[in-house]
């Protein structure tokens, strides 16, 4: 049942709690404002209430994150198969009439093909470079010209 399927009955039920809760809280809120025993009651109290209170709202805040994702992920993988469903029923309608593919010449990929396997060029290395003393730089390169 989603929550636009709540019939009127329930509605009228979620939102006159609702004006309860309402309604209490800001009664608690006046009477913590005007009493000062209730004060010193709530103030003795919050070393203990603040971490539970905090910890209360964030166990309410993944559930309802959770029940969130859950229930959008289940509408979306219905839509996914109403999606496909009028999708296949286009698709073979689509599929009576085919179009050859034109495919491409050989001559044209071997050209394509060829140019990226050409070798790469062997960086110059400068005189200032990490070589090692006594070698001679250039005969690597004279082998590799000639082979």
């Amino acid at each position: 049942m989603e929550w636009w399927n709540i019939p009127r009955r329930g509605w009228i039920i979620i939102l006159g709690e609702l004006a309860v809760i309402i309604g209490l809280g800001g009664w608690v809120y006046a009477e913590y404002l005007n009493n000062s025993y209730f004060q010193g009651y709530v103030n003795s109290l919050s070393p203990i209430l603040v971490p539970i209170v905090s910890v209360g709202f964030g166990v309410a805040s993944a559930t309802a994150a959770t029940v969130l994702y859950f229930t959008m992920r289940k509408v979306r993988r219905k839509e996914g198969l109403d999606n496909e469903d009028s999708a296949r029923r286009r698709g073979s309608e689509r599929k009576t009439v085919k179009k050859p593919q034109v495919s491409s010449p050989r001559s044209e990929r071997g050209s394509k093909a060829g140019i990226a396997m050409l070798p790469r060029p062997k960086p110059v290395i400068a005189a200032g470079s990490s070589a090692k003393r006594g070698t001679v730089q250039g005969s690597n390169d004279d082998e590799d010209e000639s082979g």
